[in-house]
């Protein structure tokens, strides 16, 4: 029996990246793991481990940009310093939104670098690439004065590259209603008995878009990471359209609008992927999103065509996409239902997982 230790995030403890590891905890003993949740980095246990995976926002002082500093970085450094002397797999789980990564760093410091999405052009990473923008999609939309300042890739060798693996997405979160609303009990309710509530693509939905969220203003230099999302709050406001826009509401409000809502739109923000995606394939929306196709990730979700209609970064087509899309919406819809069945399918997969899994962590 192998013993994983996973340090993990406490505020996201009961609902987050390390879910999978108490729905399938059964499943992973049968296959020869063990896996261990840890919630403080100065356990001594942690030190001896035969494997360690560091949840990245545990040190969230440190993989904050904006409060990064040598004190914490120091701090960090040594650390992981001395967990290197007993630790036989030390593995950093970098789970920033992005698929860029300021973590890079510490590549000196560990075995593998874990990241829930990979570009599938690696020369980012090394610097090999004329474009070093943490979020590669800003370029597209923004002139080059807005970029000015925007983070940049900490970049790492070209031999480095087959330490960075893939890890997993926050697609194997809890989407139940239990993973929000009563999240200490979000690791402890089986599927089986408390599934997730899919709703049928078939049910008549009279919304024929729905994107909730306000305009962000140049508040400390981050329009750039809403920069998608205020264009398409912008075409909503003028697009004739039976759409609903506007403030967040809350969560059973806002679920039960998408029910009845033809396309659900997911702009990137601070990373690609986000909640919005499996909200909407739960909800059996036909989901528009700016193409994925420069990642990799796992489970992958994002099959172009088939699982999601893909629009351009700068968003320049989607207003003629959406359009399309409503004015031949039954010649879409298999795309919604092929959406909703690939993530059921792909969620819920607990093989797929573990060998996903046993080739991630596997030692160089």
């Amino acid at each position: 029996m192998k013993t994983i230790r996973f340090l993990d995030w406490p505020p996201k403890r009961y609902y987050g990246e390390s879910h999978l590891f108490h729905r399938w905890k059964r499943q992973l003993a049968q296959r020869g793991y063990k896996v261990e949740l840890c919630y403080d980095h100065l356990q001594p246990k942690l030190q001896n481990s035969e494997c360690l995976i560091i949840h990245s926002r545990y040190f969230k002082e440190w993989q904050h940009l904006p409060t990064r500093n040598p004190q914490n970085e120091d701090a960090l450094l040594g650390w992981l310093q001395q967990c290197k002397k007993g630790v036989g797999q030390l593995i950093w789980f970098d789970a920033a939104d992005s698929s860029g990564s300021a973590d890079l760093g510490l590549l000196p410091y560990i075995d593998l670098f874990l990241k829930k999405q990979l570009l599938r052009d690696r020369s980012y990473y090394t610097g090999n690439h004329p474009n070093t923008n943490l979020r590669v999609w800003l370029p597209a939309l923004l002139d080059g004065p807005a970029l000015e300042g925007r983070p940049e890739f900490v970049t790492c060798a070209s031999t480095d590259l087959p330490r960075i693996r893939l890890g997993w997405n926050v697609g194997l979160n809890d989407y139940r209603y239990y993973g929000y609303k009563m999240t200490k009990l979000s690791n402890f309710l089986g599927y089986k008995l408390h599934p997730l509530d899919f709703t049928d693509t078939s049910t008549p939905r009279p919304l024929d878009l729905a994107f909730r969220g306000t305009l962000h203003g140049d508040v400390n230099n981050q329009q750039q990471v809403s920069a998608q999302r205020n264009k398409i709050i912008t075409l909503l406001q003028r697009l004739e359209r039976n759409v609903s826009a506007g403030p967040l509401r809350g969560r059973p409000a806002y679920l039960k609008e998408l029910k009845t809502t033809k396309i659900g739109i997911s702009p990137f923000g601070w990373g690609e992927i986000c909640s919005r995606d499996f909200e909407n394939f739960i909800a059996g929306c036909l989901l528009v999103k700016p193409s994925m196709e420069h990642l990799e990730t796992f489970p992958n979700f994002f099959v172009k065509d088939h699982t999601y209609i893909p629009v351009r970064w700068d968003l320049a087509d989607l207003e003629e996409r959406l359009n399309h899309i409503l004015d031949h919406y039954s010649e879409y819809q298999d795309i919604a239902i092929t959406g909703q069945q690939h993530f059921a399918q792909l969620s819920s997969d607990h093989e797929g997982f573990i060998n996903h899994l046993e080739q991630a962590i596997k030692p160089l």
